[in-house]
């Protein structure tokens, strides 16, 4: 190689070192803060606002007026003796559709802006579902850090043994075992909470940003977490919230109104257009002389529905508007039976978890006790292990069971179509 490409190599390689982007920056987010990101920023959800301005478009179109036509005939040869050339328009007039259209395009405004906000109700799920399964992972890890504390500790323990003692090879080799077997846990879980880091802003969604977005609190062991304080309505109140805010009912009534002005549409077809027509008309006495004999037409025609009356077309639409009330039927029996299932899975897992959390206290003051007791020689130090070991189990299923109580949660915010988080007047 010679120095030219040498010197050519070293110069792109620096070069390039300018458009490189610089590590992401990590910025911690609470909760309120990712929501609120996710509804102002996420490219998908600007995508679907679209829609919203294409359907207001949509009434503009359906209440649209049919273009006039040019229209004429000019004559020529011997024929123009006696016979008159004529220039003029042809307005078609619609009777009685423009409204009925109208009223189809305002019921598909008004589902599209009700499918809108139940998009952005999902994506508030999806946000709190990922923020959340990133503060169980950051618990998994602070776990499975003191779990490599303590499985080190009993590695140590193993090898301070006399070398006469029988099974010291045997026992060194099986705390090895364990220690690598923990090392390789807890690799697991970081990269699973890089995994749901990585996920968290997916769900955000953000265009253009090197930061990386993460959860604010360190852990599902804090005291204060908001989550704690879910209050558990009645029942009935919670079906009355979900047959007010539940977006797909909203959407059912529409799509029953859409249905009910498409059939008006239907029947409009019935009734006759006409088409207007006027102009000038002019006529030449002979060839030759270039006099005429000015004037003007009027003329009209009308598209009678005679061989197709529109009878499938009007049936049709009676069935459409059957099906979409049967739809809403099916739906709303559907959703009180999936809302009492979420309301008894939360209504459990909220109880289970204030059993986790007494027995996690109550494991806590025995370690501590525990310790006590090794610094007063009362027991041995694989007495402390084990019992330290049995805590951090502990900890484990208070996660698992925070896992299903949010989970209950957020099926039962699903179906209800509200946060009842929300401090706000419900009816």
């Amino acid at each position: 190689m010679n120095i030219k490409k040498i010197i050519s190599f070293i110069i792109c390689f620096t070069l390039l070192g300018f458009f490189v982007p610089s590590k992401a920056d990590v910025i911690g987010l609470s909760l309120d803060e990712a929501i609120d990101m996710a509804l102002t920023y996420n490219l998908d959800l600007q995508a679907k606002r679209k829609e919203l301005g294409m359907a207001k478009e949509d009434i503009k179109i359906a209440n649209k007026l049919k273009n006039p036509k040019i229209v004429g005939n000019i004559l020529l040869g011997k024929v123009l003796v006696g016979n008159a050339s004529q220039a003029g328009l042809d307005i078609p007039v619609e009777t009685f559709k423009r409204g009925p259209r109208k009223k189809v395009a305002k019921a598909k405004y008004a589902i599209a802006q009700n499918k809108i906000r139940a998009y952005e109700h999902d994506l508030k799920i999806e946000v709190m579902r990922a923020y959340f399964q990133v503060l169980y992972l950051k618990s998994i890890v602070a776990i499975m850090n003191e779990r490599k504390d303590l499985f080190e500790e009993m590695a140590n323990v193993a090898k301070s043994k006399s070398k006469k003692f029988d099974n010291y090879e045997i026992e060194l080799l099986q705390a090895d075992i364990r220690y690598k077997h923990m090392l390789i846990g807890l690799n697991q879980a970081k990269a699973n909470l890089l995994s749901a880091q990585f996920h968290l802003n997916k769900v955000i969604n953000m265009e253009k940003t090197a930061n990386m977005y993460d959860a604010i609190e360190t852990s599902l062991f804090a005291e204060d977490l908001s989550i704690y304080s879910i209050s558990l309505l009645p029942y009935e109140i919670i079906e009355k919230i979900a047959m007010k805010y539940s977006y797909a009912l909203r959407i059912a009534e529409y799509d029953i109104k859409r249905a009910e002005a498409e059939r008006t549409v239907a029947k409009s077809q019935r009734i006759p257009d006409f088409n207007i027509a006027g102009g000038f008309a002019w006529q030449y006495y002979y060839r030759g002389e270039g006099s005429n004999y000015p004037g003007g037409f009027v003329g009209t025609n009308i598209d009678v529905p005679i061989l197709y009356f529109y009878g499938p077309d009007i049936r049709k639409a009676n069935l459409v508007i059957e099906k979409s009330k049967m739809d809403k039927a099916s739906f709303e029996n559907k959703l009180k039976i999936a809302l009492k299932q979420d309301y008894n899975n939360f209504k459990y897992a909220k109880e289970n978890v204030e059993y986790y959390r007494e027995i996690m206290k109550e494991s806590q003051n025995i370690l501590e006790m525990s310790k006590k007791r090794f610094g007063q020689g009362k027991i041995t130090f694989l007495d402390l292990l084990f019992i330290a070991n049995n805590h951090q189990e502990r900890l484990q299923d208070y996660l698992r069971a925070m896992d299903l109580y949010y989970s209950a949660y957020l099926n039962l915010m699903q179906n209800t179509g509200h946060d009842v988080l929300l401090q706000e007047e419900i009816f």
